[in-house]
């Protein structure tokens, strides 16, 4: 403990060697430190600008801060090797975790983008494998079925018999068996509501709500032709003022039926896939997707 508080004091007061630095902050990046390892690594960079190692230490900077949770600064990072080292061996590993930064934050048209630069420049290689691994989820998530399927079974082709083969195949298989998935249209279900109170809900899955909307618009309908047939035109007007707010609600709780039962079957088939990947690869597998 005396001896790694010297090593952290040392840091702080001289500059050291590369070398001697470097496997510091590899230290610290080892044991998950990352905060630490972050100021390690620009510390280095700061006194060895011209490091033969340069390309490395930016590429663990945004690691660091991947792991962090930290994407928009470990893009930068991945942008940086990628744009000042073009020629590194790291370019391929800095683009495939630049369109993972994407990918987490849900931006999947850019993700599938940068992936396809990887698949451009690495073929059939380890790397172009994981590239198309995650298209392929990008394809998943934008509900483009036979393009992901497509993908997968690439993998399959260009990597057989490795573990990034066999669950590619297995997803391949669950993906075609079980799409396209049964959508409502939020359209046909607004416009099912329009004509028949309540018919939407109840064609987006939701009989209680359904009912519950048919009955009211029903009592409302029944109300307004009673005052009518009384003459009671004021007691209409403010009927039909009511009504027709519950009336205007029930058209827009149709479409919003419909698309929250579309949300709850496509998650709950990622969520399938998912547990797939799990259940069927090694804990180091690589590339883990967020959870």
């Amino acid at each position: 403990m005396i001896s790694y508080l010297l090593i952290s004091f040392l840091t702080i007061v001289q500059p050291q060697s590369d070398m001697r630095q470097f496997l510091y902050a590899e230290h610290l990046f080892d044991q998950r430190a990352y905060r630490s390892a972050i100021l390690e690594y620009k510390r280095l960079l700061f006194y060895h600008p011209d490091m033969a190692r340069a390309d490395l230490v930016r590429y663990r900077i945004g690691l660091s801060y991947y792991h962090q949770g930290n994407r928009n600064l470990a893009r930068q990072k991945f942008e940086e090797v990628t744009q000042i080292f073009p020629n590194s061996p790291l370019n391929l590993q800095a683009q495939l975790m630049l369109g993972r930064t994407y990918f987490d934050a849900k931006n999947y048209s850019t993700a599938r983008s940068t992936f396809f630069s990887v698949v451009s420049a690495d073929g059939g290689g380890e790397t172009a494998a994981q590239a198309r691994y995650l298209r392929a989820w990008c394809y998943i998530h934008e509900q483009a079925w036979f393009k992901a399927i497509a993908e997968f079974r690439t993998i399959q082709r260009l990597q057989p018999n490795t573990p990034l083969s066999q669950v590619s195949t297995q997803l391949a298989d669950i993906t075609y068996a079980n799409t396209p998935l049964p959508f409502k249209s939020p359209q046909l279900a607004q416009w099912m509501s329009t004509f028949l109170p309540g018919a939407g809900q109840i064609y987006a899955g939701k009989l209680e709500s359904g009912l519950i909307s048919g009955a009211v618009n029903a009592a409302v309908c029944y109300l307004l032709v009673d005052s009518i047939l009384d003459e009671r035109y004021v007691d209409a007007v403010g009927i039909c003022l009511v009504g027709s707010r519950f009336y205007l609600r029930n058209r827009v709780n149709a479409g919003k039926r419909a698309i929250e039962h579309n949300q709850r079957l496509e998650a709950d088939f990622i969520r399938q896939l998912k547990q797939q990947v799990l259940d069927n690869t090694p804990p180091d597998f690589q590339p883990r997707l967020p959870s």
